[in-house]
């Protein structure tokens, strides 16, 4: 017969290289959690204004029925004491999703009525402003019965006294109007001046003040379809 030789079963030892590498893990992880302890203090933290913006887009987003919360979101934006860049204004057409108290350039439409008793950034009536920086033109449009039926006011703008920090007055000079109904054009005789203040801007949200107290807060609408889209979604 063949010797047959058994070898023996051997567990291998844990290497000392291994224990050395945990310890070495939960040390560093350790010091790492109590850097971050001490440094929170200084690290950057939002501004109120930015906080207010977040939580706007956020009510928007939501479609939220509560204006009194919106209301106080709005009041910390109208205080933002932000450098004025006029080539924000531009980007398209800007529309209404806010409003407190009556604009005059919404004396053209019913809007206002409906905007307070809607989700906010859903009214089925819509309202926009268009500025362009490039011309210094403005439109203001407002739908009466939706797309069927809309006013628009067109004429330019130019920003008054100094335009370096918001809030920032703005003349516009309406020229002209038309009335677009149901496939149909009438011109409006509609002339005049009026003045509003920019007292929030970024590349997606604005908020105007007018010498009478109303305040509108208006989106791009682009960027408010993509949110609302975002809402839809969730």
């Amino acid at each position: 017969m063949r010797n047959l030789t058994l070898q023996p079963l051997i567990s291998p030892c844990p290497s000392p290289n291994l224990g050395r590498q945990a310890r070495h893990r939960k040390q560093s992880s350790t010091a790492i959690a109590f850097l971050n302890q001490i440094l929170r203090p200084f690290a950057p933290q939002k501004s109120p204004v930015d906080l207010a913006r977040a939580e706007l887009l956020q009510a928007v987003k939501e479609g939220t029925t509560d204006f009194q919360q919106v209301s106080s979101i709005v009041d910390t934006l109208l205080e933002s004491k932000l450098p004025f860049r006029e080539q924000l204004l531009g980007g398209g057409p800007w529309q209404v999703v806010y409003t407190r108290g009556a604009l005059l350039w919404q004396g053209f439409t019913v809007l206002g009525n409906a905007l307070s008793k809607r989700r906010m950034g859903r009214s089925r009536n819509k309202a926009s402003q268009e500025y362009n920086p490039a011309d210094r033109s403005v439109i203001n449009r407002g739908e009466i019965f939706r797309e069927n039926v809309c006013v628009t006011a067109s004429g330019s703008y130019e920003p008054v006294g100094e335009a370096g920090t918001m809030p920032v007055l703005i003349r516009a000079e309406i020229e002209g109007g038309e009335l677009r109904a149901f496939g149909r054009t009438l011109p409006l005789p509609i002339r005049g001046s009026g003045y509003v203040s920019v007292a929030y801007l970024d590349d997606c949200v604005r908020v105007l003040q007018d010498r009478r107290g109303g305040v509108a807060v208006q989106m791009r609408e682009d960027r408010l379809r993509q949110l609302l889209r975002e809402g839809e979604d969730r």
